[in-house]
């Protein structure tokens, strides 16, 4: 499992590389063309946001796997280094709990909106496509939180290989 978490992590930067550029080469030929040419293209504000969505949503899972997320640390540096394990522990284990509400919850919204046929404004893409960003982020943020909890309760020696 592992190895497939680490071929799709390289996947998912790579993707949010890629996606980076696109946004910013779109944002900026829009740019030329409204100021230049007097003439915007009518779909490319609406494609830049459905592209950040994404963004936002898969960078989500990148901090946790980085451990990068927000953490108040006042209670864990006056405990002991076990005592801060199990505080670690729980603050994972709540957010992985809000990680799989917001997978039900977005899958349910994703259907709802999929049986409506909801379509974008100028792009005529399906909404569901947008809104599948919250319970797939979710997802794969669950299974990296998953993976932080196994290795804070692995043996040293089985945690050295480092993140993944």
């Amino acid at each position: 499992m592992r190895k497939m978490l680490r071929l799709y992590t390289k996947f998912e930067e790579r993707l949010l590389i890629a996606s980076l550029v696109f946004t910013v080469v779109l944002i900026f030929i829009q740019v030329i063309m409204r100021y230049v040419f007097n003439n915007s293209l009518s779909w490319s504000e609406e494609l830049a946001r459905y592209i950040f969505i994404w963004q936002i949503w898969l960078g989500t899972g990148v901090g946790i796997r980085l451990k990068e997320q927000i953490r108040v640390e006042i209670f864990s540096k006056k405990l002991s280094p076990s005592g801060a394990k199990w505080l670690n522990a729980l603050a994972l284990t709540i957010l992985l709990l809000f990680c799989i509400f917001l997978v039900i919850n977005g899958y349910h919204l994703v259907m709802m909106i999929a049986g409506r046929n909801a379509l974008s404004t100028a792009l005529k893409i399906p909404l569901s496509y947008i809104y599948l960003s919250l319970p797939f982020s979710s997802a794969i943020t669950s299974i990296y939180i998953i993976d932080q909890l196994f290795e804070l309760f692995r043996p040293a020696k089985e945690t050295e290989g480092g993140t993944i």
